[in-house]
């Protein structure tokens, strides 16, 4: 058996030899994904427990990788459609320890402390370079300067944008971006309006990646883009949705509930 370090002092899940040496580290080498997330992109952690083998698969691809220079400028398909996979990756791994070890019982990063560890404390490996979710997603937003990858990494978290069903590919990318921005702005609640068309109420996620979308002429521009129905008129004040923390599986309390919901008011821009 091999033995993947996923941080310090902890091993990662066993492997028998031929899950690693039938990657040779190309993102061609990840496989699909599609029987462990729903038509709603909730993650089936229960089907995950009893047979984890296809995301053992993806995490070694993820690892090992050895075509990548983490300090490359190169603004690339290929890079894009690889970090975005990684971090997919890595965060449904990461949860789905947690909920092996609780039983399936964990609710998911729901405190300031176990957020802190999860993102911020936690050492994973991409392409062979030590990171955390957290710098990786950073690297993200930075390197590509791209808003539409905001919509396309997930947390494992419920007000994450939803997981798609294939992997992000680079001769499909740009597609793949559109659709993502799509579904998180018009299916899943990541923007409604609140009483009144003067005050539209938006994801948290354009909080936390507001340059990204200054770029694109401000929060308001960019949804209009993707935007079905009624367009955010010039002017209007925007608010921000509280963050659900809790895990994005298909059993989550919610995932009955329909968009748009009615989201908390946070906090005003």
């Amino acid at each position: 058996m091999r033995h993947l370090a996923c941080s310090s002092g902890a091993q990662f899940e066993d492997l028998p030899p031929s899950a690693v040496e039938e990657s040779p580290g190309t993102p061609a080498r990840l496989r699909s994904l599609r029987p462990l997330i729903n038509s709603s992109g909730l993650v089936r952690y229960s089907i995950l427990i009893e047979d984890p083998s296809l995301l053992l698969h993806n995490v070694a691809v993820v690892q090992d990788y050895a075509e990548l220079d983490w300090g490359s400028k190169e603004n690339s398909a290929r890079n894009i459609a690889f970090y975005c996979n990684a971090y997919n990756i890595w965060a449904m791994y990461l949860a789905f320890k947690k909920m092996r070890k609780h039983g399936l019982a964990w609710k998911g990063q729901t405190t300031i402390k176990s957020r802190t560890k999860f993102f911020y404390f936690t050492s994973i490996t991409v392409a062979g370079q030590k990171t955390t979710l957290l710098k990786l997603e950073k690297h993200i937003y930075d390197k590509f300067h791209d808003p539409r990858v905001c919509f396309a990494i997930n947390s494992a978290s419920w007000s994450s944008p939803r997981l798609p069903k294939e992997l992000y590919d680079a001769n499909q990318l740009q597609a793949q971006l559109d659709e993502r921005a799509d579904s998180f702005i018009n299916r899943q609640g990541g923007c409604v309006f609140e009483k009144d068309d003067t005050v539209a109420s938006v994801s948290s996620v354009f909080k936390w990646s507001k340059a990204s979308f200054a770029r694109e002429g401000g929060i308001a521009a960019f949804v209009n883009q993707y935007k079905q129905g009624q367009q955010l008129p010039e002017g209007v004040s925007i608010e921000f949705q509280a963050f659900d923390w809790s895990v994005n599986w298909e059993n989550n309390a919610r995932a009955n509930m329909q968009y748009p919901h009615s989201p908390s008011r946070k906090s005003l821009e």
